[in-house]
């Protein structure tokens, strides 16, 4: 992969780890297909989901945040999508909630399906484009092809 300037002049703004988006990174707006289509398998417990979500390729391996993907299950649970109960446990006292899918849950993955389609075929002219621009345009003075690069962009107040 290319080095992205964008990444660390952010991070060093900001006093965090950023990426640009360009690096990929996760799709968080995804989390509630996998959800749905996890709970479609069999019912399970939070963390399970968790597990499941990180273990996606859009995912690829990094853990979410748990207070994000709980603050989803709450809203789908809320919108009828999902509902849950509390399962009884002996040993620490208190129970897991486990999450089920329910009919409109059943439904709204259908139009997943069909909303993920439709941006697949978006993606895949956006993809076409760039190959295209990339094939046709020259590389910019000082890059090599396939090598790592810090690209200064000058912007048009003359500021970097």
């Amino acid at each position: 992969m290319v080095y992205c300037h964008y990444s660390t002049e952010v991070s060093r703004l900001k006093g965090e780890n950023a990426k640009c988006a360009c690096q990929g990174g996760t799709l968080t707006r995804f989390v509630q297909p996998i959800i749905l289509f996890s709970l479609a398998k069999s019912p399970d417990h939070g963390y399970r989901l968790l597990q499941k979500i990180a273990a996606t390729e859009l995912w690829k391996a990094s853990v979410p945040d748990a207070a994000g993907v709980y603050r989803i299950l709450r809203d789908m649970e809320k919108r009828g999508l999902i509902s849950s109960h509390t399962t009884e446990n002996s040993k620490a006292g208190t129970g897991k909630r486990v999450f089920s899918i329910t009919e409109a849950g059943w439904e709204c993955m259908k139009n997943w399906e069909s909303t993920l389609k439709e941006y697949r075929r978006g993606i895949d002219q956006v993809i076409y484009r760039l190959r295209e621009a990339l094939e046709a345009a020259p590389l910019p003075s000082g890059l090599e092809p396939g090598k790592a690069s810090v690209v200064k962009v000058q912007r048009k107040n003359g500021k970097n």
